[in-house]
């Protein structure tokens, strides 16, 4: 039998922020110091005040739901690109507890890919220092315009890999990005940390991933 493709999602599945499972991205210290990293950026870029930047970044954060690297690129003419390289260039060490996740990668009985919403500035530091280096032809990244939660980019990745989506399981800590926009595709699907009807298997931890993947039938 064709070993699965098992997506994993990055922040709050294969690591959490500050050393808790309890804290999001939004609370996290690590957002914080991106948004003050933004907005001395916006400040230096467009030649404003720290206030006014803070108002920039918001602005373009509610109008493009969040996408501000899209937002900036849309109405500034900023290279999202730029923007990355200058604003999650941060030490993983800094923000997430030290794990060593290549021994539970390696007992899978499937192929794992990675994707995250984080630009590959950050997420390629994190796969480094999660000791999953040599995953880094697997890391799929926010940086495209087409981003999670639309379906077509667990389409792209099963493609690139060669796996259908009926061959294929999403692994994520939330309902709305890893787990209902791969259902609607036909992927099975696995739920960290939480618990939702919308999944087909719930877990703890990914110390039950494993035993999670087999009841996947």
């Amino acid at each position: 039998m064709k070993k699965r493709l098992i997506i994993f999602d990055l922040d709050g599945t294969l690591y959490s922020f500050d050393n808790s499972s309890s804290v999001n991205f939004t609370s996290s210290k690590f957002y914080d110091n991106i948004k003050r990293k933004v907005y001395v950026f916006l400040s230096k870029k467009l030649g404003i005040d720290g206030e006014k930047a803070k108002r920039l970044y918001e602005e373009i954060k509610k109008e493009f739901n969040g996408e501000v690297s899209l937002g900036l690129e849309d109405k500034l003419k900023i290279d999202r690109y730029e923007f990355f390289r200058k604003t999650w260039n941060l030490d993983p060490s800094q923000f997430i507890e030290q794990k060593d996740m290549l021994p539970l990668i390696k007992s899978l009985k499937g192929t794992p890919a990675f994707l995250t919403s984080a630009p590959r500035v950050w997420a390629s530091r994190v796969l480094k220092y999660l000791n999953l280096n040599e995953y880094q032809d697997r890391l799929f990244t926010g940086e495209p315009n087409l981003r999670k939660p639309n379906p077509l980019v667990f389409k792209q990745i099963c493609d690139s890999l060669g796996f259908s989506p009926l061959e294929s399981i999403s692994v994520g800590d939330q309902v709305s990005t890893d787990i209902i926009p791969a259902k609607s595709l036909g992927m099975k699907t696995i739920l960290v940390r939480s618990s939702s009807s919308e999944a087909d298997v719930c877990i703890e931890s990914l110390a039950q991933i494993n035993e999670a993947v087999r009841r996947l039938k």
